[in-house]
């Protein structure tokens, strides 16, 4: 059989391009364009939607084509925003500098429970030695709290609310003595709270918190806490010369650069005079007596310890003293351990010390300055 090659006529061919070229040469639709002549599509009949387009939607925007209500406020009646409605404040905002009163205080027409509610062991109710308090009963849960304002003796009206029993009936008195025996007995009245799963009190002053602190309490710019108010140097009545002069003597009677020979060495002794004047070495870096025996047999665990700790003294015969040199956060820790490698060499321990003197933490790993301590 003999293949014939198809081919393409160059009409159809010339036809595709033109039509693909006058395509191309036509400006595209924009969005707002093809909105508008959708809608006049819709208006003109022309473009028809299925029976169930009407079920499409929410039933609630039915309700915003609807006109609007004939009694509503209309914004205009309510009046213009401007800067006196920031001037308005809320019930926990007040200003004690200006004499308000603290809405947070407790109103003493009502009686309150203890601050602390107590168990049978003398243990308060929902403490926690990690997160503290969670008892929701405390000293702002009212004991008598007020009755419905219908019932209530201050605002009831007895024309407006019927009689439960003719007047004269025994019951009424009955039903006094009932109610001033409950309320005598204080009982706090609880429910269950859906979230906390707990029981909290029904009645309680409400807490408003305090405003935020955005600025601190306005002193004294010449408040100085270091000089007394009488030997302070009026640098007023001096001239500039004067002053700098005596500036600059003051500054150097504080430096010690500039003290005499022997200040310095004379302040750090008085640091430590009181460990000599009672006779004691703990809290301070002092050397003192070591058994050099006990030293010999407790090597091994020395040579393991390095240079974190220096043997200082062993007191009792069975505490050794250290001056400790690592982190403040491994002290407990690096104690714990030694007291273990001292008694693997068969040494009798009672109690490891790491004394660190004035250090009390890690400026360069806590993020802290070595410039302001003490450490």
């Amino acid at each position: 059989m003999r293949l014939t090659p198809i081919t393409t006529s160059s009409y159809t061919t010339t036809t595709a391009l033109s039509a693909a070229k006058k395509k191309s040469a036509e400006p595209k639709e924009t969005e707002t364009e093809i909105r508008d002549r959708i809608l006049a599509e819709i208006d003109s009949g022309i473009r028809q939607y299925p029976s169930w387009i009407s079920e499409y939607g929410e039933p609630q925007d039915e309700f915003l084509l609807d006109d609007d209500d004939d009694d509503a406020i209309d914004s205009a009646t309510l009046g213009q925003w401007d800067e006196k409605d920031f001037q308005a404040k809320f019930d926990y905002e007040w200003d004690a500098e200006e004499g308000e009163e603290d809405p947070n205080n407790l109103d003493p027409a009502y009686e309150y429970a203890a601050p602390f509610q107590l168990d049978e062991e003398g243990i308060e109710v929902g403490y926690n030695p990690i997160f503290g308090r969670s008892n929701p009963i405390d000293g702002r849960t009212i004991l008598n709290p007020p009755d419905s304002y219908v019932i209530d003796e201050k605002t009831r009206d007895d024309r407006l609310v019927p009689k439960e029993f003719p007047d004269g009936d025994i019951e009424i008195k009955v039903n006094e003595d009932v109610t001033a025996l409950r309320k005598s007995l204080k009982i706090i009245e609880t429910h269950t709270d859906p979230f906390l799963k707990m029981e909290v009190p029904n009645h309680m002053a409400k807490w408003h918190g305090y405003p935020e602190q955005l600025s601190y309490p306005k002193q004294d710019y010449m408040n100085n806490r270091f000089t007394k108010p009488e030997d302070a140097t009026d640098f007023d009545k001096l001239g500039p010369a004067r002053a700098r002069k005596v500036a600059v003597q003051l500054a150097r009677a504080r430096n010690n650069e500039w003290l005499p020979a022997g200040t310095s060495e004379a302040y750090h002794t008085s640091k430590t005079a009181i460990y000599k004047e009672k006779g004691i070495l703990t809290g301070s870096t002092l050397p003192g007596h070591a058994d050099p025996d006990v030293v010999a047999k407790i090597q091994p665990a020395l040579d393991v310890l390095g240079d974190v700790v220096e043997l200082l003294s062993i007191e009792a015969g069975t505490v050794f003293r250290f001056k400790y040199h690592g982190l403040i956060k491994n002290k407990r820790g690096m104690s714990a351990w030694a007291g273990v490698l001292i008694r693997n060499c068969d040494v009798d321990c009672t109690g490891v010390v790491f004394e660190t003197g004035f250090r009390k933490r890690d400026p360069y790993y806590d993020g802290g300055s070595h410039w302001y301590g003490p450490y």
